[in-house]
């Protein structure tokens, strides 16, 4: 994969200081525009590459290794990241409007049962009071049993 003659064109490259400026220009454009336009830049007419033969498969090469890393463009990154906090939020608030419209709905539920149980430990009283009137009512009736 790498041998010295290629070592050797890559230390060539990096000496000229026409490259080693090309070379931060190609990664900002990377950065600001995407790969696909960093591979335009590099593009020259043929016969007019003023670096070493092997300075336009190396740039692709790099490109090729960024693709395969998954690399994105600094504003795709942040706008992802923005989105992503947003999300971040969005799913802190619907948390905790569900934990407060749980807590109202177990609230308010548990009035309601209250409610009920009052409501019918009333009625519950009063058909005792009922049969009781009924029981002593019957108790009156009986033949024998006349006040």
């Amino acid at each position: 994969m790498f041998n010295e003659e290629l070592f050797g064109n890559m230390a060539k490259m990096f000496t000229t200081p026409l490259f080693r400026e090309n070379f931060l220009d190609f990664f900002q454009a990377a950065q600001r525009d995407g790969l696909e336009a960093a591979k335009k830049y590099w593009h020259f007419p043929a016969g007019n590459n003023v670096f070493s033969p092997n300075t336009l498969e190396l740039y692709e090469k790099l490109l090729d290794l960024y693709m395969a890393l998954g690399f994105v463009t600094r504003f795709r990154f942040d706008e992802v990241r923005r989105e992503n906090d947003e999300l971040r939020r969005e799913n802190k608030f619907l948390k905790e409007a569900l934990c407060d419209l749980q807590a109202n709905i177990f609230t308010e539920g548990g009035e309601k049962i209250q409610d009920a149980w009052r409501e019918l430990a009333d009625r519950q009283l009063e058909t005792n009071k009922e049969i009781g009137k009924n029981f002593f009512e019957f108790f009156r009736q009986l033949p024998g049993n006349g006040r």
